[in-house]
């Protein structure tokens, strides 16, 4: 097993998450949160914001599933035809926003828990960490000495990700840290129960990677229980760096 190095929060495995229509809420949960994100992002929260008959909520959703989708994954959850164009302005938002800000900020699960926080969270036993502690406990953790991945590459890994919060602000201390070489040779492991938070945590490592032009070693996210040895957990990315080419002098 790889060393867990972030463990937080509330382990509620006998829990499935599945969100009613109080998460997705209306048009007035939406001007709120369009308010309550930083400006960065306001674009994205605006765009996710402006589904008319689908709340937030469910743009979220629908954004989510588009992106994954765009990498080739299996669709998730179908867009209805006139919410199309609306998603693929939100993920045009989404590429902006990662634009401007460091590599590996956490920026879906500000708007995640702005969209959450109307619908009860607490009562799902989901508390996310906020990025200023993550980045804090991702610095206090960098020791040298991690346990190794079968494949040879140090493990960092998450049993319950949330939002991939822990795991992008140990990849940002990385980079900062040792410079973008020492990506590769780290293996990224997280998991949740929720289908949503796995699927936030995926993207947002390897959008970073993409837009900032990063490359980690592996990364695995699976979306089940880690409290059952038993369960069968369900593979939400599997990910690696190309191999480096030596090129003839």
């Amino acid at each position: 097993m790889p060393e867990i190095l972030a463990f937080r929060g509330l382990l509620v495995g006998v829990m499935h998450y599945e969100y009613t229509t109080n998460l997705f809420g209306d048009a007035t949960m939406a001007s709120k949160l369009v308010r309550a994100v930083p400006s960065v992002i306001k674009p994205l929260a605006d765009a996710l914001s402006d589904g008319h008959r689908y709340p937030p909520g469910e743009m979220f959703r629908f954004f989510l599933g588009s992106v994954m989708e765009v990498w080739g994954y299996q669709p998730w959850y179908p867009v209805p035809a006139d919410a199309q164009p609306l998603v693929q302005q939100a993920i045009g938002c989404y590429d902006q926003a990662l634009s401007k800000e460091e590599p590996f900020k956490d920026i879906l699960g500000i708007l995640y828990e702005e969209l959450a926080s109307h619908g009860g969270k607490q009562l799902l036993g989901q508390f996310f960490t906020p990025w200023s502690i993550a980045s804090m406990m991702a610095r206090m953790n960098a020791d040298p000495d991690h346990q190794t991945s079968g494949n040879g590459l140090k493990a960092f890994s998450d049993p319950a990700c949330g939002s991939g919060v822990m795991l992008l602000a140990k990849a940002n201390q990385l980079l900062e840290a040792n410079g973008p070489d020492e990506l590769r040779n780290w293996q990224f492991h997280g998991c949740d129960i929720d289908g949503i938070c796995a699927r936030m945590t995926a993207i947002q490592l390897a959008a970073n990677c993409a837009v900032h032009r990063l490359e980690i070693g592996e990364i695995i996210i699976q979306q089940g229980n880690t409290l059952s040895l038993s369960e069968t957990k369900t593979m939400i990315m599997y990910a690696t760096a190309p191999p480096k080419v030596a090129l003839a002098s």
